[in-house]
């Protein structure tokens, strides 16, 4: 499908989300359609595992780390099983996890032996605070003290993104923004041949347990062919995720366009001032695509799920097309990829 450019106006929605609920998503960004089957399949699969959590009676924070596992899990995603490769040819995983209660999170970013990074976020979660942010290889070692497995690199590589990146490094052209512009025809805004399809399926969830207390996690494997080292927003307290007694949000797109604009902690404090989660989102997604306009970049597009304290549930997207989904104990689950 020939989306054309990628100045399409923001496309959000919202839900009353009454008692123990959750959002999520899968990545917002040209998900072809041949693609769709098993963004939905991955998507379904979270929302069934976030169910049993909440219906257990277990906390946000135990639910969104336990349905980003999933995801991460699912080779359709960006993140853990599946994610994109670095200009080495390896994958290099970023998680963040926030409980609003009490304002502690974790993050870990630039882990390659780590299945499931949003689970040793979690770890740091515990920490009482004396580490809450851990990078690489002193990452992974907490991770073994932790007793978390560790997972050779090649073990999270699938077919799928080696192509692309034997396609990246042949192109020679390729600027991190790409991967996230939604652009189409073979060429995106760099130059880059092969990069529309490439996935850009970062991974979060945001949950309101039966106790009113809320969480919120993203994971990714971050850009398609970007320098080996490079961070984006994902495991970065405020833009890509955030969680506090007002509102829960995780992020999605351009990592360096959501971090210098915040994304999520100031959609947040418009929330707590009283706006609807998803005319925040939204009204912040365009903001954020008129604000970064950095040469040889393209245009800064993204993703929001946003969930207030009062039980309203709120998405908005930039891209082409969102994976997302939701449940709620009277509505049920749902799932959908399509602008609506």
């Amino acid at each position: 499908m020939d989306w054309g450019d990628a100045h399409l106006p923001v496309c959000s929605g919202s839900t009353p989300l009454a008692g123990p609920s959750l959002l999520i998503h899968g990545g917002a960004w040209a998900i072809p359609d041949d693609e769709i089957p098993a963004h939905l399949d991955g998507l379904n699969r979270a929302l069934a595992r976030g169910r049993q959590l909440l219906e257990r009676g277990e906390s946000a924070l135990r639910v969104v780390v336990g349905v980003v596992t999933v995801l991460e899990s699912h080779p359709a995603f960006d993140a853990g099983v599946g994610a994109v490769l670095d200009r080495d040819g390896r994958p290099q995983l970023d998680a963040g996890v926030m409980d609003g209660s009490s304002l502690a999170w974790g993050a870990v970013a630039g882990v390659r032996t780590v299945a499931n990074p949003v689970q040793l976020a979690s770890h740091l979660v515990h920490s009482s605070g004396q580490a809450r942010f851990m990078v690489g290889e002193g990452a992974e070692r907490f991770a073994a003290e932790a007793g978390m497995p560790h997972v050779e690199p090649e073990r999270l590589i699938v077919a799928r993104e080696r192509e692309r990146f034997e396609a990246l490094r042949a192109s020679n052209s390729f600027h991190t923004s790409d991967a996230f512009s939604g652009a189409s025809g073979g060429r995106s805004a760099s130059g880059a041949s092969g990069v529309d399809s490439a996935p850009r399926g970062t991974v979060g969830c945001v949950a309101l347990d039966a106790r009113g207390q809320l969480a919120a996690a993203t994971s990714t494997g971050g850009a398609p062919y970007t320098r080996p080292g490079r961070v984006g927003d994902s495991p970065i307290v405020g833009s890509g995720f955030w969680a506090d007694t007002s509102a829960a949000l995780s992020a999605t797109g351009w990592g360096e366009a959501i971090s210098t604009v915040q994304l999520c902690a100031r959609t947040a404090d418009a929330i707590a001032s009283g706006a609807a989660p998803a005319e925040a989102s939204g009204a912040r997604l365009t903001q954020m695509r008129e604000q970064i306009r950095w040469p040889g970049a393209s245009p800064a597009t993204g993703g929001l799920i946003s969930l207030s304290a009062s039980g309203v549930g709120g998405w908005a997207f930039t891209t082409p097309r969102m994976a997302r989904g939701g449940w709620t104990p009277e509505g049920g689950a749902w799932a959908c990829v399509e602008r609506e």
